[in-house]
């Protein structure tokens, strides 16, 4: 009788794991984390190079705060996020047929691509929004306004007391006489640098404390939640205006305050994941099978709540955007980061639109008081005149 009694033909036979070596090498620094510390070496070193002679690099045209966390942040995103995607070619092809197929999805990616591209390129390459007075309110390309509110020279063509707007500047300039163009890509970059900086917060301490607590359970589930019930009893938002009288606005404040406080509600998603996926039956078998905890986490469970991760993240990323184009357009964000106009400068631009469209437009308020003005005074005229030719006796 042959050792393959009792298989079915065909079938391949087991091949029986050591656990406890599986465990011993998961206990090793992956190559990730090392790549992760020579990056953040190769950073500083950068950094101290950049401070001593005085240069900014390639990417940024002053190398900030914000610019240091921006790159360890993308940094972060090669070591931890790419390997991953692109170890398992075989399952990224069959992700990729069933993505193609659905056109919208299509199109959202390769704008969200191009956003990412531009917004890392183009302030680099064009370089940063200059202030001109003498070029300031001109019009958008295919549209005019009046030749007054333009301060000096018009640069597109003027036709009947109208300034056109022309390709030098295509979406016209700001009162300052900035390209809008360029002011558009600052503000590209700058909410790249918002997404990235608090989606590489988030999403470890998330997963961390909602993974840790959904598979634990019992006292450590407890301490994780009521720290995040006490975590999300005082909003972010708070802490940052809190953080704006002290200390005024600040864009690297907004980043870290927002990355570190606000990843309560993603915890609370990926410990209902969790507790859900600890009961499946591939992780008893693993657990059976003497999986260590650390093993179990990280090549079991992690995987499958990482849907939930990205989900809640996604969520997250656009609300912080628009929260801080908010907060600077009326006034307690980073204006001298972001560039973007504000509430002042929208109210002046809304007042040259309508006075650029008053051609046929009368202003009701002024003209009722002018004509209010004359009666009374005509009134004032009459009762001289009738006393002047009274006649005497």
């Amino acid at each position: 009788m042959s050792n393959d009694t009792g298989r079915r033909s065909g079938e391949t036979p087991l091949t029986p794991i050591d656990w406890e070596q599986e465990n011993s090498t998961d206990r090793t620094v992956p190559w990730r984390f090392l790549l992760f510390a020579a990056g953040l070496v190769g950073l500083w070193l950068l950094y101290r190079y950049t401070n001593s002679h005085g240069i900014g690099v390639v990417y940024s045209w002053r190398p900030t705060k914000l610019t240091w966390l921006f790159r360890v942040s993308l940094l972060a995103l090669v070591c931890f996020a790419l390997p991953p995607l692109v170890r398992n070619t075989r399952r990224n092809r069959r992700y990729w047929e069933r993505f193609r197929s659905n056109r919208l999805a299509v199109v959202s990616l390769v704008s969200l691509i191009l956003f990412a591209i531009l917004a890392m390129v183009g302030p680099a390459l064009l370089g940063r929004p200059a202030t001109d007075p003498t070029v300031a309110r001109q019009p958008p390309l295919l549209f005019s306004s009046k030749l007054g509110l333009v301060t000096s020279t018009c640069v597109g063509p003027t036709v009947n007391g109208f300034c056109h707007g022309s390709w030098t500047y295509p979406l016209g300039t700001s009162t300052l006489g900035q390209d809008m163009v360029l002011l558009v890509l600052s503000g590209m970059h700058v909410s790249f640098q918002v997404g990235v900086i608090t989606a590489v917060f988030m999403i470890p301490l998330a997963t961390v404390v909602g993974l840790v607590a959904g598979y634990s359970g019992g006292t450590v589930d407890t301490v994780l939640m009521r720290y995040v019930d006490v975590q999300q009893s005082v909003p972010a938002f708070v802490v940052y205006l809190i953080f704006v009288f002290l200390a005024g606005p600040s864009l690297f404040a907004f980043v870290v305050v927002f990355g570190l406080l606000n990843w309560g509600s993603i915890a609370r998603l990926v410990r209902s994941e969790a507790i859900q996926r600890r009961e499946e039956e591939y992780v008893e078998a693993a657990r059976s099978a003497g999986v260590s905890r650390w093993t179990l986490l990280r090549k079991h469970l992690l995987p499958n709540v990482s849907n939930t991760v990205l989900i809640g993240t996604t969520q997250k990323i656009p609300q912080l955007i628009l929260l801080e184009t908010a907060l600077t357009f009326i006034g307690i964000g980073d204006v001298v980061a972001t560039r973007v106009v504000r509430r002042h400068d929208c109210d002046r631009l809304v007042g040259q639109f309508l006075h650029g469209a008053d051609q046929g437009v009368v202003d009701l308020d002024d003209t009722r008081r002018r004509a209010r003005l004359h009666r009374r005074r005509l009134e004032h005229r009459r009762r001289y005149v009738a006393r002047r030719v009274r006649p005497a006796g």
